[in-house]
């Protein structure tokens, strides 16, 4: 699996870095192709429905406009998405339940927390281009988060990166090695003298 680190180093400046999202518990995950929703802030009617047509391995990016006020996803919704097969939750907007979901075990990324519910009333439209932060996310973009971050890659780069990636992180484990066995950062990248 290609981290957000390692996707955001082979891909710089053709990916996109979001950064000041929490993930529901330290250790969360995402990696999977981005079936994308929009809500209304304070309302989760779109989270709803994106759950109920997601495919399983898709990253719900929902955009609620970063509403903080109320909570968009909670224990309910966490577990529906489980059962789906929904690789992960990304919302720009407050959820509750956190330790609930943590033990459900879907990664959820959003800002903030709030005891608050949500209303129900919609709108809801799902797999059109959103905006979170800044950043267009399309349908079918690649969404990698972890503690570090959250990086989107476009649909088009996704393939290449994805393995440029994976490349990538097999010479890092082989770097590890050579600093386990007593080789120094400046001997293995051939820096020159200070």
């Amino acid at each position: 699996m290609s981290t957000p680190a390692a996707l955001a180093s082979v891909g710089e400046g053709r990916v996109f870095i979001l950064l000041g999202f929490e993930p529901a518990w330290p250790e969360a995950r995402i990696l999977g192709p981005a079936f994308t929703a929009q809500g209304a802030p304070g309302d989760n009617l779109a989270l709803h429905h994106a759950v109920a047509e997601a495919a399983p391995g898709d990253v719900i990016v929902l955009a609620v406009g970063g509403e903080r006020g109320r909570a968009h996803c909670g224990g309910i919704v966490a577990t529906a998405a489980h059962a789906r097969g929904i690789a992960g939750i990304f919302l720009d907007g407050a959820i509750r339940d956190r330790s609930e979901i943590a033990g459900i075990g879907l990664p959820v990324f959003h800002l903030g927390a709030s005891p608050l519910k949500p209303a129900k009333d919609g709108p809801a439209v799902l797999g059109v281009p959103v905006e979170i932060g800044g950043v267009r996310i399309e349908p079918g973009d690649l969404v990698a988060a972890d503690a570090d971050g959250i990086v989107i890659v476009p649909y088009a780069h996704a393939h290449e990166l994805l393995a440029a990636g994976v490349a990538l992180e097999q010479r890092e484990r082989e770097i590890l090695a050579e600093l386990e066995a007593g080789k120094t950062t400046v001997d293995i990248y051939g820096f020159g003298p200070p």
